[in-house]
């Protein structure tokens, strides 16, 4: 049996309660840098600067059109991913089932702030 497949095994039979404690997220310190992002993407949202569902509204339009196509393509296919990922932190952080900072929110964060950087190595487009 491989070491996966016991580790598997050692846990089929746990109780209930312990399943669901093992799932829910944890609360743990965030990086200076993922905190301020956080602060700065839910300022944005409560003022209705961006709309997490609504990738238009991330965009800084005047650079947007000023891009090369290629970049324009780039952009807008990074865009459904971004918002997919920022409606995940907003629920997260809103959510009173989850601890507002966490480990799992932290690196929620870090992966749209990976994605955003790939784009703004080259043009400032993104809002936050």
């Amino acid at each position: 049996m491989s070491d996966f497949a016991s580790k598997l095994q050692a846990h089929k039979d746990m109780p209930e309660d312990a399943q669901k404690k093992a799932g829910k997220a944890i609360a743990g310190k965030m990086s200076q840098e993922n905190e301020d992002f956080l602060k700065l993407l839910i300022g944005m949202l409560d003022r209705k600067e961006i709309v997490a569902l609504d990738p238009q509204t991330f965009i800084k339009k005047d650079i947007y059109d000023s891009m090369p196509q290629e970049w324009k393509g780039k952009v807008d296919m990074a865009l459904q991913n971004i918002s997919h990922q920022l409606d995940r932190i907003e629920q997260f952080f809103r959510s009173k089932e989850t601890p507002n900072e966490s480990p799992h929110l932290e690196t929620m964060l870090a992966h749209l702030l990976q994605m955003k950087k790939r784009i703004e190595e080259k043009f400032d487009v993104f809002k936050f």
